[in-house]
């Protein structure tokens, strides 16, 4: 507001300044005509006296022209206004119209210049009997004298320009003072509806951080109350891990000599580690301790996964492809956990594809990870859903006996590896990409 302010005022300022200037221009030039016009009367004069002397010039007949001019000047004078001088041959000042002599170096040497006009200061146009302002001198030299020293000067007094000049300023005064008037009452209208914007944005801001830190105090209960979960389940589920390993282990010897029962009870026995490796994983997850990391290769991960899940794909018939790149760098993980994550994954696929429909796992280097990619043929994830479906007991399949909890452990395992998890509708065409991105080893 300042700074307008200043502006405007600084551009009236340069056009006062310019407008003063251009108005002495001009009174200098009305100065120097009317010198002019009275110096050719002169001219006249003299050249009428010459005429009546057949063609002599005398003294007694200059003193009767310069009588006779300064008698018609005396008309064209204004009281404390302007008035006429002539300066003779050898005469040391300039001679006015009541026969008074003044000096004055200024004129004498504009004169001798052949200026048109000069600036009287204020101090000397107070010695000619005008009042203490600028004054104008309008000069003009007699050429028809055989002494071409002979000068005229019109003297005008400024002091209507000054009046102008300062009429103008006020002026400008009065204008700068509206103009700061309505600039201040439209910077205060302006600035009270910014304190209010600002007051506004500042309750929203606050109320969407308490949203988001009600959202997020959800989110830790329910992490908090998954947590307290798993360690129950882990506990529960620990005592009848334990049951069926002692009576595999009571019926082993019994089928010594059966390949096949021998197998099975084999399998079950891997399948109870795999399990107690997975509620190990979870209670150390729970924890918050760090997961026990092993270098191994990421096609073994996605390979096992699949066997893991191919008879609930075979069930819902559903084409599950794998593919992995030769050469992929090996990642240090937990492989148990990781797999668990890639088999959530996997099955939340399955369950959106259609029958005779497809989901695809692909696994590929980019820069310095390693990415497990899932695509299926369901509808698509809309945002609004691939923002909560991490949640905590979070389904869209809850009529269906969804828990809610396969992605969220995906993503709390993935996130316990320093990894990402992420979940969009595909581009261009029908279905969702998850996408499960660990460094390498």
């Amino acid at each position: 507001m300042v700074l307008t302010i200043a502006a405007v005022f600084g551009v009236a300022s340069s056009w006062m300044s310019r407008e003063r200037k251009d108005m002495l221009d001009e009174f200098s030039y009305e100065q120097a005509v009317l010198a002019q016009a009275v110096a050719i009367d002169f001219e006249q004069r003299l050249a009428a006296q010459r005429a009546e002397n057949d063609g002599h010039t005398d003294a007694l007949m200059l003193d009767e022209a310069v009588r006779s001019l300064l008698a018609g000047a005396h008309r064209l004078e204004h009281a404390h206004e302007l008035m006429v001088l002539v300066t003779r041959p050898g005469q040391g000042g300039f001679l006015t119209t009541d026969r008074r002599l003044i000096p004055s170096t200024r004129l004498r040497e504009a004169l001798d210049r052949g200026d048109a006009s000069v600036q009287v200061p204020r101090d000397e146009a107070a010695t000619f009997g005008l009042p203490r302002r600028l004054a104008i001198a309008g000069l003009a030299r007699v050429a028809s004298t055989n002494d071409t020293s002979w000068g005229v000067v019109v003297l005008a007094s400024a002091q209507r320009i000054r009046d102008r000049e300062r009429h103008g300023w006020w002026r400008l005064g009065a204008t700068t003072l509206i103009i700061t008037a309505v600039v201040a009452t439209f910077g205060a209208i302006a600035q009270r509806r910014q304190r209010t914007e600002l007051e506004l944005q500042r309750q929203i801001a606050i109320s969407s951080l308490e949203r988001e830190r009600e959202a997020l105090l959800a989110k830790a209960d329910k992490m908090a109350a998954l947590a307290a979960l798993g360690t129950g389940i882990a506990h529960e589920v620990g005592t009848p891990l334990g049951v069926i390993v002692g009576r595999v282990d009571q019926v082993m010897p019994r089928v010594e000599k059966d390949e096949r029962a021998k197998a099975a009870l084999g399998i079950v026995l891997d399948q109870v580690a795999r399990i107690q490796a997975i509620v190990r994983g979870c209670l150390a997850l729970a924890r918050g301790d760090a997961p026990h990391l092993d270098k191994t290769p990421p096609a073994i991960l996605a390979e096992r996964a699949a066997a893991l899940v191919a008879h609930r794909f075979d069930h819902a018939e559903v084409i599950l492809d794998v593919e992995t790149t030769e050469g992929l760098p090996l990642v240090a993980c937990e492989p148990s956990l990781f797999e668990q994550a890639l088999v959530n994954v996997l099955l939340n696929a399955c369950h959106a594809t259609p029958r005779g429909g497809r989901v695809a796992m692909r696994v590929e280097e980019r820069d310095d990870r390693v990415v497990f990619v899932v695509d299926d043929e369901g509808v698509g994830i809309s945002d609004e859903v691939a923002k909560r479906a991490t949640e905590p007991f979070f389904s869209t399949r809850r009529e269906e006996g969804g828990s809610g909890l396969g992605l969220t452990i995906a993503r709390e395992i993935v996130s316990h590896h320093h990894g990402t998890f992420t979940l969009a509708k595909r581009t261009g065409i029908r279905g969702t990409r998850a996408t499960i991105a660990i460094s390498r080893a």
